[in-house]
């Protein structure tokens, strides 16, 4: 297979981010990370194992057994065979995207990436200076930051080994975070809505999962290990959107809500407010704190983690009784609900996509995650006043399948 250009549309900026956190390019490594984290719910939602690649422990994380691929080399056994050898200790995930002395199926390089300057909406002064900090670092600038916006030209490069299944995993992928979720690093904060590139069309969610399925079966790679306690599971994923009139975002095109460069107060294709939505702004704006007046609990101790922080992740620091208090560093989690970047469907509409990965210790107040569903849909009713023009669970997204 020879080498594939594919023009990425973003319907909002992405952050890819680097080793210093910041999105000045795009780093193809964090759009990789992405698909790696989609393509492992994706992966455990059909029963397959998909190790903790993290982990600093060997035992947990994949490696190729070169040890046995020595061996049956020696024993003259083919090149593939002695591969598939060396292969029974890599997963599924990381048959795909590599692991120690198992190399990526693909390469994936940016050609061309328009970029466009960074900024935020919110209706409250404190949640802008808390955003400057957190993208613009000790000195909270922001105005000169740039961030992946526009048509996106990539270079995909198959490593000559299993080029058609590389290909279609990774457009299964892309294609599960487009058109559910989101693509890139920080997806709670609103980045990364992208549109589905129409060169990988013919790959569907259902012939990637029948490719999947079938090289799950053939029982080379590795099907078990230490389990792994997460919520990103297919099985505990909803995706709900929402058209929303451009009269029930009026706030966020106020002049005053704007942060960031001036060049982009005038900005409206995309509204970067999702601060706002997820944590809490103005009126009624805010889910953590409408959990709160639900009498959901919030944590007050850094070392313990309350309702409301298993669902949208902890604070990272807050004052208590006079005194600052600081999440202790293992419990830092991201959240379990994102919220897109509202984004224009034409002249009068936007597009809001919420979703969710229920968290197994929430059981208690959401029982499955049709209660999860239902919770981010009455947040949503009451801010908005808005109903799903879509709602997909994980489990429709499993059970897709070729001819179905």
């Amino acid at each position: 297979m020879e080498k594939m250009e594919i023009k990425l549309r973003t319907l909002t900026p992405l952050w890819t981010g680097g080793v210093d956190q910041t999105s000045d390019r795009l780093h193809e490594t964090g759009l990789i990370g992405s698909l790696r984290w989609w393509y492992e719910a994706l992966v455990r939602g059909l029963e397959g194992f998909a190790c903790d690649s993290t982990s600093e422990n060997p035992e947990v994380r994949c490696a190729f057994d070169s040890k046995a691929y020595e061996k049956a080399k020696k024993e003259g056994q083919s090149k593939d065979e002695a591969i598939r050898a060396g292969l029974k200790t890599v997963c599924p995930v990381c048959y795909v995207f590599g692991c120690t002395g198992w190399a990526r199926l693909f390469q994936l390089r940016a050609i061309e990436v328009p970029m466009t300057s960074l900024h935020f909406r919110t209706t409250l002064n404190m949640n802008g200076g808390w955003l400057k900090r957190v993208f613009g670092g000790e000195k909270g600038d922001i105005e000169n930051l740039q961030v992946p916006y526009g048509e996106l030209h990539l270079q995909f490069t198959p490593r000559r080994y299993d080029e058609e299944y590389a290909r279609t995993q990774f457009a299964l992928a892309l294609r599960i975070a487009a058109e559910y979720g989101g693509l890139g690093a920080r997806l709670q904060h609103g980045f990364g809505q992208i549109a589905y590139p129409k060169g990988l069309e013919d790959v569907s969610i259902a012939s990637g999962h029948s490719q999947l399925k079938a090289k799950i079966q053939q029982g080379f790679l590795r099907s078990n290990g230490t389990p792994i306690e997460t919520p990103f599971d297919l099985k505990n994923f909803v995706s709900l959107t929402y058209h929303v009139s451009s009269d029930k975002l009026k706030d966020f095109k106020e002049d005053q809500s704007h942060i960031g460069s001036s060049k982009k107060k005038q900005e409206i294709a995309y509204l970067p407010c999702v601060f706002d939505l997820r944590y809490k702004g103005e009126g009624k704006w805010g889910m953590r704190q409408w959990l709160k007046e639900k009498r959901w609990k919030e944590s007050d101790d850094p070392k313990n983690l309350g309702e409301i922080d298993l669902l949208l992740g902890p604070r990272s620091q807050w004052r208590s009784g006079g005194k600052e208090k600081k999440i202790d560093e293992e419990l830092r989690t991201a959240s379990r609900v994102f919220f897109g970047m509202p984004y224009c469907k034409d002249e009068s509409t936007y597009v809001l996509r919420v979703w969710a990965f229920l968290h197994p210790e929430l059981r208690d107040h959401l029982s499955d995650v049709a209660a999860l569903k239902n919770l981010c849909n009455e947040y949503i009713k009451y801010v908005l006043d808005v109903q799903p023009v879509s709602i997909v669970f994980g489990e429709q997204i499993l059970n897709q399948t070729q001819g179905g």
